[in-house]
């Protein structure tokens, strides 16, 4: 995430509450999904709606596994297998029936919420990442991300403007440091609001929003 700047262990828990206030709202969001709708297309070009549930889902595992590597003091991958293996479990699970992946997004997301609880301090201070390069603090802001950015690509109602202030505040400047690397020369577009401000970073702008193209965001 370029320049990030990543929670000090103590404030885990105020991280943890963030991520289990946003699964719990996601998991009410889809509770009453029917097949044909997990089935339709999500905002995300190729994938349906089953794709970023599934991927939500394994996203959930990936990091109560690295976490609890963290625990363990090892350095525990994020998706077996790579990219290739993380790619493969999504389209495995993609075309299961609309209860099947709720259950298993808010099974996946329960564990996650107990492994991130467990943690101590000590272990928050570990390392994560194939080479040890990160803080296990970055799981937290990472897991945040993912539910609330995917949340608006289910394209179920839920856009940037109903993303909480704490979290544009905290992600808007990160984006923001990334951008002159990124797009060199181009500027956010004055006169907008936050929210939508960071909406374009990410790659999810509204069509039509007027705002200049940017390179895929990752």
């Amino acid at each position: 995430m370029g320049a990030a700047s990543w929670p000090e262990p103590a404030e885990a828990a105020v991280f943890i509450a963030r991520i289990e206030k946003a699964q719990a709202a996601l998991d009410e969001s889809v509770a009453e999904l029917t097949d044909s709708e997990a089935a339709a297309a999500s905002r995300l070009p190729g994938w349906s709606r089953g794709h970023v549930l599934t991927h939500l889902a394994r996203h959930a595992d990936a990091t109560s596994r690295m976490v609890e590597g963290a625990q363990r003091g090892e350095l525990a991958p994020q998706y077996v297998g790579g990219a290739a293996g993380r790619a493969a479990e999504i389209e495995r699970g993609a075309s299961r029936s609309a209860a099947e992946l709720i259950a298993d997004l808010r099974g996946a997301g329960e564990r996650c919420g107990r492994v991130l609880r467990s943690t101590t301090p000590l272990h928050w201070a570990e390392r994560i990442g194939s080479s040890g390069e990160f803080p296990a603090t970055k799981a937290l802001v990472s897991r945040w991300r993912e539910i609330e950015i995917h949340r608006v690509d289910l394209d179920l109602g839920y856009h940037s403007g109903d993303w909480s202030a704490e979290f544009v505040e905290f992600f808007l400047p990160q984006e923001l440091s990334r951008l002159p690397e990124r797009a060199p020369g181009v500027a956010a577009p004055p006169g907008i609001p936050d929210h939508a401000v960071l909406a374009w970073l990410v790659g999810r702008a509204q069509t039509g929003a007027g705002m200049p193209p940017l390179p895929a965001w990752g």
